[in-house]
């Protein structure tokens, strides 16, 4: 049996996932390959017999450039593929959407499982609810299912037909609330952001360029290219990753302003959304909380840090 692992990974935590699962198969397979989506192509996967897929959870499903990926695959007829995640504290609307997309496209669908992960968020309470993980007892997890993912595709190749998971309900949850109102926006949740030339350290510094998962940054072009827009971004989906890894302020946002509209939302809902799910996770055992209760906030944002997030080290 053959197998790869396909992961996108922003901020770390779905590559520590990703790479626990590759160790867990391993002892099990001749050959696991694990590679990152930008070295993915869509068209190779006729040689594996066993696929794993991981994202981070954005607005309830995957990343959007795994969302493509996913979109320009060929049909599967049945190959086995198996979903894992890392999330904050709303994972719920992941897998029911994640799955049925993967199906249309062929895919038995064999196995999910889903982790807590330590936040960059732009604009939340700090130390953030899932800081921490995932943590060496999360690992361990992520090597297990690996391990059994390997096993239940031998013995559902073998015909044992009822391994196979039932798709997960959809329903209706809080997170959707949260989502509509971010959707009814029109816009970047988070904040539109801009590019000053004149502190951009180009050629220099490429980071915002190799790390924009949707490929809106060139640099190199004349005129430079920059955001969905050409000249600004406004991505809906929320993304500020390129401000946030910025290391001379280039890329920038008004985040005075944002920080209000995200103060003013908790307020129309009558409640700290985030706050709510973190308790409701910890109270039902769910979530093994290894921060501290007290936070700085509500929301709590240092604007003059720079760079506001360090990609980690391999």
């Amino acid at each position: 049996m053959k197998s790869i692992i396909i992961y996108y990974s922003q901020t770390g935590n779905t590559k520590k996932i990703a790479r626990a699962i590759h160790r867990g198969m391993n002892r099990l397979l001749e050959q696991c390959d694990l590679i990152p989506l930008k070295e993915a192509d869509p068209h190779d996967l006729d040689q594996y017999d066993l696929i794993g897929l991981g994202s981070p959870v954005w607005m309830g499903g995957f990343t959007p450039n795994v969302r493509i990926f996913v979109e320009k695959l060929p049909p599967q007829h049945g190959k086995h593929i198996f979903s894992f995640n890392t999330h904050g504290v709303f994972p719920e609307l992941y897998f029911p959407s994640v799955t049925r997309k993967l199906k249309a496209k062929g895919f038995t669908v064999i196995g999910m499982r889903d982790w807590y992960g330590s936040g960059h968020f732009q604009v939340a309470p700090k130390p953030y609810f899932t800081d921490g993980h995932p943590d060496d007892i999360d690992l361990k997890e992520a090597e297990a299912f690996g391990r059994e993912m390997v096993e239940n595709s031998r013995r559902i190749s073998a015909g044992e037909t009822g391994l196979i998971p039932p798709l997960p309900e959809l329903t209706l949850t809080p997170q959707l609330l949260v989502l509509l109102e971010f959707y009814q926006s029109g816009h970047n949740p988070h904040g539109q952001l801009q590019y000053d030339r004149e502190k951009c350290t180009y050629p220099k510094c490429r980071l915002c360029m190799d790390n924009c998962l949707m490929n809106y940054i060139d640099l190199s072009a004349d005129p430079q290219k920059f955001g969905s827009e050409g000249d600004r971004c406004d991505m809906w989906m929320g993304c500020t990753f390129c401000e946030l890894i910025c290391p001379t302020g280039a890329i920038s946002c008004n985040w005075e302003e944002v920080l209000k509209e995200t103060v003013g939302r908790g307020q129309l809902f009558g409640y700290n959304p985030l706050e709510k799910a973190a308790s409701e996770a910890v109270a039902s055992g769910r979530l093994r909380k290894l921060v501290p209760d007290e936070i700085k906030g509500p929301y709590y944002m240092v604007y003059n840090k720079r760079p506001r997030f360090k990609i980690p080290k391999d």
